[in-house]
């Protein structure tokens, strides 16, 4: 579901369960059968900062992805389990 979003939003590459594997947040706090799930959402600096020091806020880059992650959201406020 998460996933179609960012396939959705061509900006911004995207994978599922392959660069950061550890899941620990994951397997901490999600209990799917208990109907508490959890996502961990790994982002790139320069998504919304400079990667150089001084590492400064970058508002356009921040602007410009803020849609996205508001749809995230919104796809797991409105996400109903099957």
């Amino acid at each position: 579901m998460l996933a179609g979003v960012f396939a959705a939003h061509a900006d911004y590459s995207h994978v599922v369960d392959g660069r950061f594997k550890g899941g620990q947040i994951t397997r901490q706090y999600g209990r799917p059968a208990d109907g508490v799930h959890a996502v961990q959402l790994e982002m790139s600096w320069r998504a919304y900062m400079d990667e150089t020091p001084p590492y400064r806020w970058h508002e356009a880059r921040a602007a410009a992805v803020t849609p996205l992650l508001r749809r995230l959201v919104q796809a797991m406020i409105d996400w109903r389990p099957r």
